[in-house]
């Protein structure tokens, strides 16, 4: 049975998720005819970068350190480049078919780049639910907060791909939706199956998705879209560098914050 502080994170956090995909996909023919929104995107790649470095692959490390102390090997470093050189592979893959099929990049690409992203993105969302769902009140309001930051750019960048690709209108609504629900979801089964996992094997999980998370997010943020990499072409002038600064200091404070509520967890 869910907490009242459970009940009322799982609607906000679900509100703020639709809140930061909304624009992209209600205005998809701005997004793909007028340049999408460059400014918007360099406070995203921030965030990204951000996430990857200081919030996602540390605490990798450390679990899978911790949970096989006899390893030699940075296993949460080897998880998150495998991630990031599988999506640059299908990167190169997909930009191989298209210039095959002489399609205009203008055009849009396969959604498979979109649809791949959502679900490496949405499986560590759904850990960070699962993780307020069996933490203490204290602990529970410290990651919530940590989620709040960051949920809405998250949102706001996958919807971004989405419109971008050959997905349909209703094929984006329902990846988005999909993608909305799983902090939600996570928290409703943290909450009732905590018990039912033996610990080890949750922190075991949670390395590796975290892992998988950091060579997502990397990617994104550097070397996504290949010649056309937001990191290239979005922060090249003054006030794309400074929003993309901006995306990174802020995701650093919601590092701290996750720190806390790691320590008091």
């Amino acid at each position: 049975m869910l907490t009242g502080f459970q009940l009322i994170s799982l609607v906000v956090i679900f509100a703020a998720t639709i809140a930061g995909g909304y624009y992209p996909l209600t205005h998809r023919d701005r997004i793909t005819t007028h340049g999408g929104l460059p400014l918007a995107e360099a406070f995203t790649c921030g965030v990204f970068l951000a996430l990857a470095l200081t919030m996602m692959l540390p605490p990798s490390l450390d679990i899978l350190q911790n949970a096989y102390p006899g390893m030699d090997f940075p296993l949460g470093a080897a998880i998150a480049a495998a991630a990031f050189l599988t999506l640059l592979a299908m990167e190169h893959q997909i930009d191989h078919l298209r210039n095959a099929s002489g399609a205009s990049p203008d055009v849009g690409y396969p959604p498979l780049i979109p649809v791949s992203m959502t679900v490496l993105i949405a499986i560590p969302s759904f850990f960070l639910g699962t993780a307020l769902g069996i933490s203490d009140t204290d602990a529970a309001v410290l990651i919530f907060i940590a989620i709040m930051l960051h949920k809405s750019s998250a949102a706001f960048a996958l919807t971004l791909q989405m419109v971008r690709s050959t997905m349909t209108k209703g094929q984006s609504w329902v990846t988005f939706l999909l993608f909305a629900c799983a902090t939600p979801l996570g928290i409703i089964v943290g909450q009732a199956v905590h018990d039912w996992v033996g610990s080890s094997t949750m922190v075991t999980v949670k390395g590796v998705v975290l892992g998988l998370a950091a060579g997502t997010f990397l990617f994104i943020a550097t070397l996504h879209d290949l010649k056309h990499a937001p990191m290239i072409t979005r922060c090249t002038n003054r006030k794309g560098f400074v929003l993309m600064l901006a995306g990174f200091v802020l995701t650093l404070f919601v590092r701290i914050l996750m720190g806390e509520a790691h320590a008091e967890g």
